[in-house]
Formats: C-alpha cells, sequence, structure tokens
C-alpha cells in the first residue's frame, strides 16, 4: 500500500482546509466582536429624549 500517497492525497489537504477554515472563524468572530462594540455608540445617538419630540404648551414653543 502506498502510504506516502495517501498521506498527501488526503491528509495534507484536510489540514489546508482545515487551517483555512480556522482562520476564517477566527477573522469572523472578530468581526463580530468589533460590531457589537460599535453598535451600543451608534445606538446612543439614535435616542432622543422624549420631552424634545412633543411640544405641549404652544406659547412656549414660539
Amino acid at each position: 500500500m502506498n502510504y506516502f500517497g495517501l498521506f498527501f492525497t488526503f491528509l495534507v489537504p484536510g489540514v489546508v482546509l482545515g487551517v483555512m477554515a480556522a482562520a476564517a472563524f477566527h477573522q469572523e468572530a472578530k468581526a463580530r466582536a468589533r460590531r457589537a462594540r460599535q453598535r451600543p455608540a451608534r445606538n446612543q445617538s439614535a435616542v432622543v429624549r422624549r420631552d424634545r419630540l412633543y411640544v405641549h404648551d404652544l406659547s412656549r414653543a414660539a
């Protein structure tokens, strides 16, 4: 049986594909963490105080 051929046919490509998949998962985890850190900062700018939304007394509004 040709073990040398089996090694280079199955094991090496499997290791290469496994390393590439691990790198992709690592990059995605870093990107997800970066988006999670940015999310609260973006949402704070969108929050408007309720007293600025509605004018109850039109004589004080002008």
